[in-house]
């Protein structure tokens, strides 16, 4: 069903069509924020009737919702290249707080291809997001390029932390932390946490950063040297990630669900509690 669109001109790009070239960030990031809601609303609507009709899918199901995600991805390639065009045009007369906003757009569209590229009837298994890689390696890459766009700028932001209601890096980076199993990686997603301290709405990246070491160390347990993801069996890895924390205990808990052992066929739910 199509968003509700408002007065015409209200919200540029906030619309089912792309053009081949956004005019502005505007309306480059309203156009995102659009096809990212009726996508998010999609998987919403997926999830409930997958979780009303439990190991009842048929053909027509899966193909239904493959057609919509090939839809969707090619829907975000169309944006990418939209937004290419604009960087292309304008990136010369950019200023830095500018260039910093197109990389945050840039890392939310790459998070939703990211999403779109993993089949969940195809592959059901968390090794679905091993494949997808080389999209993990460039949401690290624009999240370094942000945080050392901002201290370039400002200088004392080594100092001090940064606070915005907006999301930004922290969101992207525990994605990586804990669906990219490659070693390597996800330590440099956690590293960028920490070191440059922020809060993003309700996002903090200092805490995010230690419940990711703690997704790490949960799916690493045991298995020896990880050299890379494949060390890591389906069967180690959590997934439907809740946490909450106590600040004055300097607690969390985790709550999570990870198969029991290697020839169990289902996930059950788990509670972590740790501190620091």
């Amino acid at each position: 069903m199509p968003l509700p669109k408002g007065k015409p001109n209200a919200h540029p790009g906030f619309n089912p069509g792309i053009p081949a070239a956004f005019n502005s960030l505007e309306e480059a990031r309203n156009s995102l924020d659009y096809q990212g809601s009726l996508c998010i609303q999609n998987a919403i609507d997926f999830q409930h009737w997958k979780h009303l009709e439990e190991g009842t899918e048929t053909q027509e199901h899966r193909d239904a919702f493959n057609a919509d995600r090939i839809r969707f991805r090619a829907i975000f390639d169309k944006w990418m290249t939209a937004f290419q065009e604009f960087l292309d045009r304008n990136v010369a007369i950019m200023n830095s707080k500018l260039l910093q906003g197109a990389m945050v757009l840039k890392m939310n569209a790459k998070l939703a291809v990211v999403h779109l590229e993993t089949d969940m009837f195809q592959f059901p298994e968390e090794k679905c997001w091993d494949k997808v890689k080389p999209f993990f390696e460039d949401l690290v890459d624009l999240a370094a390029a942000v945080i050392d766009a901002q201290r370039a700028a400002d200088q004392t932001l080594l100092q001090k932390p940064i606070f915005q209601l907006d999301h930004s890096i922290i969101g992207p980076l525990f994605t990586v932390s804990h669906k990219c199993r490659d070693p390597t990686l996800r330590r440099k997603a956690i590293s960028l946490l920490y070191s440059a301290p922020r809060q993003e709405g309700v996002w903090d990246s200092i805490l995010t950063a230690r419940v990711c070491e703690r997704i790490v160390n949960l799916e690493e347990e045991g298995l020896g040297e990880v050299k890379c993801a494949a060390d890591i069996p389906d069967w180690k890895r959590i997934s439907e990630i809740q946490v909450t924390f106590d600040l004055q205990a300097r607690s969390g808990e985790i709550k999570f669900t990870r198969l029991r052992n290697r020839q169990s066929g289902f996930r059950e739910p788990v509670i972590d509690v740790f501190e620091w």
